[in-house]
């Protein structure tokens, strides 16, 4: 197969999980497509199992997607999906449990992903992959917006940091600082030295501001910085951190204050220079949205843990904020013991 099917091209377009994805790599995607039949009654897959496979519903098919509290309870319908919608692409991400069971209302025509196939051209880094995943993770951040709005409530209002001068591009030497960043083929360390730039900080001062619009991320070299929601503390980050990951996926507002603690040094990546990076298939791009997109599933799963049963009285709100902490994790892999900051529990 050269060139994509102009019908099969139109179709996989028409689905917003493959909104992203050009029509130079849909290729890509097509050739994983497996055509099946759903029958009404079948089990696509159980609460608690892991993922292995995903599917795009054809004409008049309907799934219905229970799920029951780890505290127990009656399961209760979380999700109903039909024509041209998408089922279990959480398994693109990994093979978590799955959250919730889903069983065929109506049976008709699917086309069926399986993870491990997903996961091959994921592991080549074809830019279809990341595509899909890039559009997964903005799924997963307004997920996410909604259901840390009921954790911990935001603040009314809008926080205005004032702006950061960059004092200079960021050199090798300075990338290098970054302790993550060391391991980085050269190639790649070379591409983010066009791109980032280094803010030096002298003492305590805002770096972002809660509900103002997010334009760039950042990497901790030296000092520490706090991460406040709404007038509470909910973090405190050191050198090897990052914060504002999300605002590079999904351009949204930020969702929590940071303030530095003391002098610091940090690296910048503005939004745009990250779409840059993503769209030349630069490496660092794509694993940060491969980790980023980890991570969002990891926190969606804890925070829906956290919310109350219908119908059950709401949880203390002092509690929130260790709530919110616990849904922070460290990044894998590329980044080591990199911690994304509580931006990713409530994207900024």
């Amino acid at each position: 197969m050269d060139s994509p099917n102009p019908a099969l091209e139109q179709f996989l377009k028409s689905i917003p999980l493959f909104a992203l994805v050009e029509p130079a790599d849909m290729v890509d995607l097509l050739r994983l497509l497996r055509p099946v039949t759903l029958e009404a009654g079948q089990i696509l897959f159980r609460q608690g199992d892991p993922g292995t496979a995903m599917w795009v519903l054809g004409r008049d098919v309907e799934i219905s997607i229970t799920a029951t509290r780890s505290d127990g309870g009656r399961p209760v319908v979380v999700a109903y999906a039909k024509e041209g919608d998408t089922v279990g692409e959480m398994a693109l991400v990994d093979d978590s449990a799955r959250s919730g069971t889903a069983v065929v209302v109506q049976g008709g025509p699917a086309h069926q992903i399986d993870a491990i196939d997903f996961q091959a051209i994921r592991d080549a880094r074809y830019p279809a992959a990341y595509k899909v995943l890039r559009r997964i993770c903005l799924d997963l951040c307004r997920k996410l917006r909604v259901t840390n709005d009921r954790i911990v409530p935001p603040s009314l209002g809008v926080l205005v940091a004032p702006p950061l001068v960059a004092s200079r591009r960021a050199d090798e030497a300075l990338i290098d600082a970054f302790p993550p960043f060391r391991p980085l083929p050269q190639v790649v360390k070379l591409a983010l030295a066009q791109k980032l730039t280094a803010i030096e900080l002298d003492a305590v001062q805002p770096i972002v501001g809660e509900g103002e619009p997010a334009d760039a991320a950042y990497f901790i070299v030296r000092g520490e910085v706090t991460v406040g929601r709404n007038g509470r503390t909910l973090a405190t980050l050191g050198p090897g951190s990052m914060f504002g990951a999300v605002s590079l996926i999904d351009h949204g507002r930020r969702s929590a204050s940071v303030v530095s603690a003391g002098p610091a040094t940090l690296l910048r990546l503005r939004g745009e220079d990250f779409d840059a990076l993503f769209a030349s298939g630069n490496r660092f791009a794509f694993e940060l949205v491969d980790l980023v997109a980890r991570q969002l599933v990891s926190h969606l799963r804890g925070a829906n843990e956290l919310l109350p049963r219908p119908g059950a009285a709401p949880r203390p709100t002092a509690s929130a904020p260790a709530a919110v902490q616990a849904t922070a994790g460290a990044m894998p892999e590329l980044f080591g013991p990199l911690d994304l900051d509580l931006e990713l529990g409530t994207p900024a």
